[in-house]
């Protein structure tokens, strides 16, 4: 065999086994990029859910989580909330029968939530005017909501938590010694809330059309159903108790509020079952017992029907000029 052939054919087998060798590690830096060194930044941002969106929701079990969520997810099992929790809107939060959520109490790894009258720390003193008086509800002697270091759960797409009478969904604080102050909002602006025990958060805000049900609402820093004006939220057969203000505080709008066992919610002259300040709601069939005063009309035209006010201070209260 020529000589000068065989130098040849080994040239140019060498060239094409380089240049396999050259593609083989391009293509692994690709596709492997993400078994790189982590570093703690891209970490947070892993932990943070601040990732690629998934093409199909699969269910996340057993997770400690915390961060904005850009697509549908469905929580199951034991759920830790270490952050802020943000469902863009769009999108969908499901929560499955007999899941249990605990709150990190008092903390928030990744605070979202940069309202500057929820930010204050602190108690609110006796006859205490902050710059531009704006204490958004907090009483004398309550702390302020400090949201840098309590957590919110703000849904703005929808939520799907329902559970059932044998496997009801559980919020609450991950404290062994809880109290009403341990995190701060349940806020959602589509769907429904059913079947669900939730506990010793500041307040719950229900949006326009969306409904709570069956749920066992006790252990509240503020109220514990906050209904704002012009909206209409269905509210009905919960057992809603021991609240820090109003069991159910009506800004407006015209809610309905029915078939809801209320109390007890004894004490203080701001522990009262329901407070009406406008709008026309229909409250019709609850039951309003134990607490400071049964109901409480500062404005508004309420359809008040057929509902049973027991062992209260007062029963129902029109303030004057309401």
């Amino acid at each position: 065999m020529d000589l000068k052939a065989i130098k040849k054919g080994y040239k140019i087998i060498i060239f094409f086994s380089v240049i396999a060798f050259l593609l083989f590690a391009v293509m692994l830096f690709i596709w492997g990029g993400d078994n790189r060194t982590v570093t703690p930044e891209r970490q947070e941002i892993k932990n943070a859910h601040f990732t690629a969106t998934p093409a199909v929701p699969v269910p996340i079990v057993n997770r400690t989580t915390h961060g904005i969520i850009q697509w549908d997810e469905t929580w199951r099992g034991e759920m830790h909330i270490i952050g802020d929790i943000i469902v863009e809107e769009g999108h969908t939060l499901t929560i499955e029968p007999g899941t249990k959520v605990l709150i990190a109490a008092k903390q928030d790894k990744a605070n979202l939530c940069t309202f500057p009258p929820d930010m204050r720390q602190g108690i609110r003193r006796e006859n205490e005017v902050p710059p531009g008086g704006d204490l958004e509800g907090i009483h004398p002697g309550e702390p302020f909501r400090d949201e840098a270091n309590h957590i919110s759960l703000h849904i703005y797409g929808t939520l799907h938590a329902v559970g059932t009478p044998d496997q009801m969904i559980t919020i609450t604080s991950d404290s062994p010694t809880p109290d009403i102050w341990d995190w701060n909002f349940f806020n959602f602006k589509n769907g429904i809330l059913s079947y669900c025990i939730m506990e010793y958060y500041r307040n719950l805000n229900p949006g326009d059309g969306t409904i709570v049900s069956h749920n066992i609402l006790k252990n509240v820093g503020e109220c514990a159903i906050c209904l704002p004006n012009n909206e209409s939220v269905v509210v009905e057969y919960n057992n809603v108790s021991y609240a820090g203000h109003e069991l159910v505080d009506i800004q407006g709008g015209t809610h309905i509020i029915r078939n809801n066992y209320l109390g007890p919610n004894p004490g203080l002259p701001a522990h009262i079952g329901i407070v009406v300040v406008r709008g026309s709601p229909e409250i019709v069939n609850n039951t309003i017992n134990g607490c400071h005063k049964g109901i409480l009309l500062i404005g508004g035209t309420p359809h008040i029907v057929n509902n049973s006010i027991e062992g209260c201070d007062k029963d129902i209260e029109e303030e004057e000029g309401a």
